[in-house]
């Protein structure tokens, strides 16, 4: 090199020295960029030994799911860590969550395929389909769904946008003791159970188990097993089912109760939706007082998880001489449109007004008259549109083929209400805001648990096709300035409603 080129290299070696710092940045950048190791849903976690990304291996329900002692995890920087109080009694820390549904008790619409291939055989609920495939059939289609359905996966994800809670529903046969004439697959459920529970304990979510179906069906409704007859505490065998069920109550009480899994499991659902409008209020209210003597008498005073009743469809006001009798003790509504004729067919303007001051007020009213209320699940749709959403072969409110309903003007028609590519923006903006009218509602009580987590064809009652559809926030935490206050909505009932 002669002494002109070292010349030139010397006024240009800060040149060379910038460019050779670019260089080495790009090379730790680009691949930071891509990987983003900060961004939860990463390798941080998928790259763990004991993470197995899906599709999934049937587990062995033999095989015992030892619990983990390590409850130190904590969802996000809003959220305290298992092993630290979660503050129910108060609500200033609010419940933000969704369910597992479809997945240890099968719905046709959540999964219609699941029971496509049966339907003209007859099958419509998870007896029948039981019934129809016979226990070894039935249980391996069953694993096969449990395993994939819900995975590692779920979790993080459920983490990673904010929520702190999971509701999981099962069915009574998950705890077994079935009846001769019960088909259902016994105990398999618990083992996917018990997994999912360490899945959430590693992503320091808290579970809420809730006893979806009893035995005889305590609504008629396809999701409590068997759709048709109320044979809980009606019918003919209505008393024996009430009694059996507070055995799995009992059952279910004494294990939450156990140190391994008070911290993750620290709610329990005592049973879904019993139809209050069919049996009646009074025989219902005396199941429960029993269930919670039951339900404490496992647990022992001041121990074991909060207790969670739902309303029965009698309204939260109904349940207020419940108050005294028992500790930790939560009050649960469901709140939907679409099963309302008269609600749905109110226009957008007036169904974003009556979630955050009907909604609202409830909310506010039940929290100071009975205590700690949450809304167990609510979804964006304003119409029934939803494939088997009301049953096999039961139709649509909407347009007039529901048994009952009124007949419709020919532009209410059910189509592309499962397509979320064919919304248009206007109607997205105002999935947005009756979204977040709606939680704005439920938060003036301790939480809510959104229906569903995902669906196969159902985007308006699915968590993930609303978050990555735009409807819905990305963090529940940080959510923006919410709906009803801004536009000029009270958490109180309007004089004209």
């Amino acid at each position: 090199m002669g002494a002109g080129e070292r010349s030139c290299l010397r006024r240009h070696r800060w040149k060379i020295s910038l460019l050779a710092l670019l260089l080495v940045a790009a090379a730790v950048v680009v691949p930071l960029v891509i990987v983003k190791p900060w961004d939860k849903n990463t390798s941080k976690d998928k790259d763990h030994p004991s993470f197995v990304p899906g599709p999934q291996i049937p587990i062995n329900p033999e095989q015992p799911i030892v619990p983990s002692k390590d409850d130190t995890a904590k969802c996000n920087a809003y959220t305290p860590a298992l092993n630290q109080p979660f503050d129910y009694a108060s609500g200033e820390l609010k419940m933000r969550g969704v369910n597992l549904g479809g997945w240890l008790v099968l719905e046709p619409f959540i999964t219609p395929s699941l029971f496509d291939p049966y339907i003209k055989d007859g099958v419509v609920d998870e007896y029948t389909l039981c019934k129809h495939l016979g226990l070894e059939a039935a249980k391996a289609l069953l694993e096969k769904h449990y395993a994939n359905w819900v995975t590692e996966e779920t979790f993080i994800r459920i983490r990673d946008l904010g929520l702190n809670h999971v509701r999981i529903p099962i069915g009574f046969w998950a705890l077994g003791g079935l009846n001769a004439d019960e088909p259902y697959v016994p105990n398999l459920s618990w083992a996917y159970l018990l997994r999912a529970i360490e899945w959430a304990r590693k992503y320091g979510i808290r579970v809420m188990v809730e006893l979806h179906a009893a035995p005889g069906s305590q609504n008629g409704w396809n999701h409590s097993g068997r759709s048709g007859a109320i044979n809980w505490i009606n019918g003919t065998e209505g008393a024996a089912n009430a009694q059996r069920t507070l055995l799995y109550t009992q059952q279910l009480a004494t294990f939450f109760t156990s140190p391994d899994y008070a911290h993750v499991g620290p709610i329990l659902g005592l049973l879904n939706e019993p139809a209050g409008f069919m049996i009646g209020g009074e025989p219902i209210k005396s199941w429960y007082r029993q269930a919670i003597d039951v339900f404490r008498t496992a647990t022992g005073a001041g121990k074991g998880p909060w207790l969670i009743i739902h309303d029965a469809f009698l309204g939260l006001g109904s349940w207020t001489d419940l108050k005294t009798s028992g500790e930790r003790l939560m009050l649960d509504a469901h709140q939907y449109i679409m099963f309302d004729d008269n609600l749905l067919r109110m226009n957008r303007t007036t169904q974003l007004q009556f979630a955050c001051q009907n909604w609202g007020s409830d909310m506010v009213e039940s929290t100071e008259d009975f205590g700690p209320t949450i809304v167990g699940e609510f979804s964006v749709a304003v119409n029934d549109c939803a494939k088997y959403l009301n049953g096999v072969g039961m139709g649509y409110r909407w347009d007039g083929t529901f048994d009952g309903a009124p007949p419709k003007s020919p532009d209410s028609t059910c189509t592309n209400e499962n397509t979320a590519s064919m919304y248009d923006a206007e109607y997205k903006k105002f999935l947005s805001d009756y979204f977040n009218a709606q939680i704005d509602a439920y938060e003036q009580g301790a939480g809510w648990f959104y229906w569903n987590f995902k669906t196969e064809t159902n985007p308006l009652w699915s968590y993930f096709d609303g978050v990555d559809n735009g409807w819905i926030p990305k963090d529940a935490n940080n959510r923006g300035p919410g709906f009803c206050v801004p536009n000029g909505y009270s958490f109180s009932k309007p004089a004209t409603m």
